[in-house]
């Protein structure tokens, strides 16, 4: 059995760590990102499979980036992303979809996020991923929300 106060030391630890939050159908997209992750090595990426489960389980550490890939109906997009802006108000969210889906991107755009067309290229994860990484100490932390 692992002691209480060792147990109290590794939630803080996971209050602290920085997260990068991405809803994805495609399991290549989330690759991608989790190299990108893994280069930087700062950070942890927490994927679901739908943008919904982000609503219903959100993480635990500071959220610095939300991505969300899924393939949703525009006023489903605006209503997760109306929670997301409650949330995490100040951290930064990007939808990607299909080119052409114009719907989906006024829908992003008037949610506060960025809206990227697929296939996306690597070295836009990468600043993404490098870009949240490295401004960590803009995010508001949980206990900050109130």
């Amino acid at each position: 059995m692992v002691p209480r106060n060792e147990v109290q030391k590794l939630r803080a630890m996971r209050r602290k760590r920085l997260c990068i939050v991405m809803a994805c159908e495609n399991a290549q997209e989330a690759e991608q990102v989790q190299a990108q992750v893994l280069q930087v090595n700062n950070g942890v990426l927490v994927t679901y499979r739908r943008s919904r489960d982000v609503l219903d389980n959100y993480p635990v550490g500071r959220v610095v980036l939300i991505i969300l890939a899924t393939a949703e109906d525009p006023s489903a997009m605006g209503k997760t992303l109306a929670w997301i802006r409650h949330r995490w108000p100040h951290c930064p969210v990007t939808v990607i979809g299909d080119a052409g889906s114009g719907d989906l991107e006024m829908a992003a755009r008037a949610g506060g996020a960025a809206f990227l067309a697929r296939p996306v290229d690597p070295t836009t994860w990468e600043a993404m991923v490098r870009h949240a990484l490295a401004a960590g100490g803009r995010v508001i932390t949980e206990a900050e929300l109130g």
